[in-house]
């Protein structure tokens, strides 16, 4: 195996010394100071400092590898770089682990996640199952072909299994009902960039006849790469820590404290083992998140409770993605996926667009009803004129707006200028 990694010693000795951003970063930090003495990245000034070429962040110029673009939701995308030795660390290592989550010999996958476009997700899941102990059949389809396309040739060749985003999952579940298509062979699903509710999850297994064995792919960053791995004991949003590439913390968002004990919510930070290009140190994942099993145990299992800094928000109303969800369930509302779209025209403005097999008065009657009772707040801002009255747009998943580069659902789309 071609798995290269570091000590965290050695990975902060290298920062310091070839990294400008670090070496100003930590220009009062003694070089005896322990790991938790270094200042915590702020995300915002680590990317103001690392351009496409890695700017003062990077160590020395890229002379090999991968160089690999976010999303670009914001409209200011990030370019993670990664070197031959890097990203043959980054497949390999998570590889080796696949088979803890039950990847068998001759699975016939279907690799849905999106290809092109300098997106990581697609070659990563190839090269995974590539150099997993466990030889697959692989469908390498991506996520860019349409949707009819992908649920001919899962049907005609029995695929077995779907790797993909939530979002791509949702559109085909949609579209087998739609068409009332029966005789898949799908028993397994793989997926990785957003959660997948336990609601979608039993959409899913209704759509296919069976129960499906839900299986988080891994949980990375493209920037950072692994952060925790999927094994068969793990519950609803649940993974290892993937330790040998990963250090892993959890800080108390309020008090900047390190977080040991189980249970306890706190803001993931990662430290990688194996980049030295783009040195990752106390770097914010982006996520809360909470240790489950007592300190100790190797590759301490921890659950992801949600983004660290993700929700709608319209005059001063605060609406997370799963609020929208829970509300949908209380009504009995079958859905498949929705989107929050925040605008303003004199006031704020929440438009809820929903793909639902039902599309009538009566669901809107009762979605407005059960929102405005679970979210009083909303119905405050309503009375002293703080928001406009809400809307709700029944549509299919194919409507809703999806990101062009990775086929993810947009959730939130704030459209005021």
């Amino acid at each position: 195996m071609s798995i290269k990694t570091y000590s965290l010693d050695e990975i902060i000795r290298y920062a310091r010394t070839h990294s400008k951003y670090y070496a100003d970063l930590y220009k009062d930090i003694p070089e005896d100071a322990s790991f938790e003495e270094l200042p915590l990245i702020n995300q915002d000034d680590f990317w103001a400092h690392c351009d496409q070429d890695g700017g003062t962040v990077a160590t020395g110029k890229q002379a090999d590898g991968q160089i690999f673009k976010s999303g670009g939701t914001t409209g200011d995308p990030k370019y993670s770089l990664y070197t031959a030795q890097e990203w043959e660390t980054l497949c390999e290592g998570c590889a080796s682990v696949m088979v803890k989550g039950g990847l068998q010999n001759g699975t016939k996958i279907a690799n849905l996640f999106y290809a092109g476009g300098m997106y990581a997700s697609f070659l990563y899941t190839y090269s995974m199952l590539y150099f997993a102990p466990a030889k697959t059949i692989m469908y390498n389809l991506s996520g860019n072909v349409s949707v009819e396309e992908i649920v001919s040739t899962i049907l005609k060749h029995q695929v077995t299994c779907l790797a993909g985003v939530p979002s791509i999952l949702t559109k085909i579940v949609s579209y087998i009902d739609e068409h009332q298509m029966t005789g898949f062979a799908v028993d397994t699903v793989y997926f990785a960039g957003e959660t997948l509710y336990m609601d979608q999850r039993e959409k899913i297994s209704r759509t296919f006849g069976r129960e499906i064995s839900f299986r988080s792919c891994f949980y990375a960053s493209n920037d950072g790469g692994p952060i925790g791995y999927f094994t068969k004991d793990c519950g609803f949003n649940e993974h290892r820590v993937m330790s040998e590439l990963c250090k892993l913390e959890l800080i108390d968002a309020d008090t900047g404290e390190i977080i040991t004990e189980p249970n306890r919510p706190g803001v993931i930070y990662i430290t990688s083992l194996f980049k030295t290009l783009i040195p990752m140190i106390r770097y914010p994942a982006g996520d809360m998140g909470e240790y489950v099993e007592p300190e100790g145990n190797v590759d301490r299992k921890f659950r992801i409770l949600g983004r660290s800094n993700v929700a709608a928000r319209a005059g001063y109303v605060t609406l997370y993605p799963q609020d929208v969800g829970e509300i949908l369930n209380k009504c009995g509302i079958e859905y498949y996926a929705y989107q929050i779209i925040v605008t303003h025209n004199v006031r704020d403005k929440f438009t809820f667009k929903i793909a639902a097999k039902q599309e009538n008065g009566q669901n809107t009657e009762k979605f407005l009803e059960m929102l405005y009772r679970e979210r009083s707040l909303m119905q405050d801002a309503l009375n002293d004129g703080t928001l406009d009255e809400p809307e709700v747009e029944w549509c299919k998943a194919t409507d809703l707006e999806y990101n062009e580069r990775t086929g993810k659902l947009k959730i939130i789309i704030d459209k005021r200028k």
